[in-house]
């Protein structure tokens, strides 16, 4: 991999001079900011932080001003500090330490979060150099993770701010069907071509069986995708995850994760896992929301994919004719 390129140093004066405040609430020695990486190719700006005790930060900004984004886009900073937060309480490992959570955008003129960052490779860019004996112990432990944030419960269903505020749902269907209606007036926003009618039948015919969550747990919905998930280069064991806006109160098979559970996942999660006509009906939910989303990605990104895109559309369609039959 070759060395990221550092920030001018007008920008590295400026996050050093600004973070002094944060550096001095979490750390006990002086500190200062040696050298700052931006890390291009994210939706939000993303910055690796190298401090003088050689520990390094993730500094992760809101996205510009100009930067189309979904409406649950909005959110993503925030759910991911509130979900760090809650998560940070009783450490587990491979998710990371938050330091600080700046919503108003008072250090940097943006909102923003620092948290440690977790060195590691991306299992999509790991997949082809592990071992098949590598890849299940990576599963068994993400399945063991999966399990561990699942245990974190609230009293309502929804997004994390507003469950907090005290306007969350009473009910996984009503919550997840509110989502759904997000990303389907996102794609309405730029005239996508969908078969909306066709989409919001199907989704609300089979909408009861959603109705059997009633729990509300913590669920990562980009949960297990390997962009998201962290391994040690070295080791070829899991170090870390991210992707932790995508948080909801919910149901825990909704995380991606799920969609085509491995053995060693499943093994590691436990018991609980139900292949009943009512969870295959939820999943084939799950999945039309996650084929929606990836397509109407693309209509919001710069760099549109056109074979994700065709791929995407590929699944909706036999989504959709599993979910008619169902």
């Amino acid at each position: 991999m070759s060395p990221l390129p550092p920030a001018s140093p007008d920008l590295e004066t400026e996050v050093s001079e600004r973070l002094v405040s944060v550096l001095q609430r979490h750390f006990l020695l002086p500190i200062h900011v040696t050298r700052v990486y931006p890390l291009a190719g994210h939706l939000h700006s993303l910055y690796l932080v190298h401090l003088s005790n050689e520990t390094q930060l993730l500094l992760k900004c809101s996205p510009t001003p100009t930067t189309p984004l979904l409406r649950r886009e909005h959110i993503l900073l925030d759910t991911e500090a509130r979900v760090l937060s809650l998560l940070n309480q009783n450490p587990i490992p491979c998710v990371p330490q938050l330091l600080h959570y700046d919503p108003l955008g008072d250090l940097l003129g943006r909102s923003l979060l620092i948290r440690h960052h977790i060195p590691g490779s991306t299992l999509e860019h790991m997949e082809g150099r592990l071992t098949a004996l590598e890849r299940k112990a990576i599963d068994r432990s993400l399945g063991l993770l999966v399990k561990r944030i699942a245990q974190l419960v609230s009293n309502s269903f929804g997004s994390l701010g507003q469950v907090a505020g005290g306007a969350g749902k009473k009910s996984w269907r009503e919550a997840f069907l509110v989502l759904f209606e997000g990303i389907l007036r996102d794609s309405e926003d730029v005239f996508i071509n969908l078969p909306y009618g066709e989409i919001r039948c199907q989704v609300s015919r089979l909408s009861p069986a959603l109705d059997e969550i009633s729990v509300p747990r913590l669920v990562v919905i980009d949960f297990g995708h390997p962009s998201q998930v962290l391994v040690d280069p070295e080791s070829k064991r899991l170090c870390g995850t991210s992707g932790f806006g995508t948080a909801v109160w919910g149901d825990v098979y909704m995380a991606k994760i799920f969609e085509h559970p491995s053995s060693p996942m499943l093994d590691g999660f436990g018991s609980g896992y139900t292949k009943s006509q009512s969870g295959r009906i939820r999943q084939l939910l799950y999945s039309c929301f996650r084929s929606v989303h990836r397509i109407v990605l693309q209509y919001y990104r710069k760099n549109r994919d056109t074979a994700a895109e065709i791929d995407a559309r590929r699944q909706l369609m036999m989504t959709l004719t599993k979910m008619v039959a169902a």
